[in-house]
């Protein structure tokens, strides 16, 4: 592949995956999900993406396109970081998704058109079935309250239709083209495993600093200031193992070092509490 090919579509996935999570992104200030800000970008540099810190559990990300979809779904990962969502599902299914089509228009000005009967479509536009105005976007016709209208009268909104029952566990966002759909739902787990992947993020950065080995054993200890950090200490208890097996040592408390000589010692902040992280050497 021609490198400036390979730049143009990096670009390309690049605008696309930010579509999604600024559109998502949205959906948290509208809520107050709480975000915090980031600066990472996947094609380098400092681009300023928002990174949300409430945990949630799944995205929904339709668009019609399949080429679309797969830029996007290329850098997956980066979108869960970003928003700190657990799973992303693209898709293309109006059914699945829950796809609906609605119109709107600008009266002011297909009033100068239609004069005396753009009372008729006024009042029966809203009625018009979704299909019905999914076949205007291929046809470019469509006759409401026995007027016909053409290509350009009307503008189309694309929307998901949130299941009867669940309209307070989704909230949904679109740009006309693409829609997306967030679990908004508190999930306890979800955030016991966001904090331990924080946690465990802190330590392999820290090993790195400190010029550690991937095999190489050290304690991990923590300080927490006046009594905070109860919850970071609950996740690393209940997910120990998957600790263990990733950073070779779970950290404990800096009471219970008995010597050893102190490799690194930093300050780090989860969730917005701030505590002292250090390696210690038997």
């Amino acid at each position: 592949m021609k490198e400036e090919y390979f730049d143009e579509v990096v670009e390309r996935q690049v605008k696309r995956m930010q579509t999604v999570i600024e559109l998502t992104r949205t959906i948290r200030e509208r809520l107050n999900l709480s975000l915090k800000v980031g600066n990472s970008s996947p094609a380098g540099g400092t681009t300023l993406i928002f990174r949300a810190q409430t945990p949630l559990k799944e995205l929904l990300v339709f668009h019609a396109d399949s080429e679309w979809l797969s830029d996007c779904s290329s850098l997956q990962r980066y979108v869960q970081s970003e928003l700190n969502v657990r799973d992303v599902v693209f898709t293309s299914d109006e059914v699945t998704s829950g796809i609906r089509y609605r119109a709107v228009a600008d009266w002011a000005i297909l009033g100068k058109k239609l004069r005396k009967d753009l009372a008729k479509v006024k009042t029966a536009l809203p009625d018009v079935p979704s299909d019905d105005i999914k076949k205007y976007l291929k046809t470019g016709k469509l006759i409401i309250g026995g007027i016909e209208l053409v290509e350009g009268d009307l503008q189309v909104q694309c929307y998901i239709q949130l299941p009867t029952g669940h309209e307070t566990q989704y909230a949904t966002h679109t740009d006309n083209e693409v829609v997306v759909r967030l679990d908004i739902k508190a999930y306890p787990e979800l955030t016991s495993e966001w904090l331990v992947r924080e946690m465990i993020n802190r330590v392999q950065k820290l090993r790195k600093k400190g010029g550690l080995q991937a095999t190489e054993d050290v304690g991990v200890y923590y300080r927490f200031r006046g009594g905070s950090g109860a919850e970071i200490i609950t996740a690393m208890e209940q997910y120990a193992e998957v600790m263990q097996k990733t950073v070779r040592n779970v950290p404990v408390d800096e009471k219970e070092r008995r010597g050893g000589e102190t490799l690194i010692a930093e300050e780090q902040e989860v969730a917005d509490v701030k505590f002292m992280l250090s390696l210690v050497r038997p």
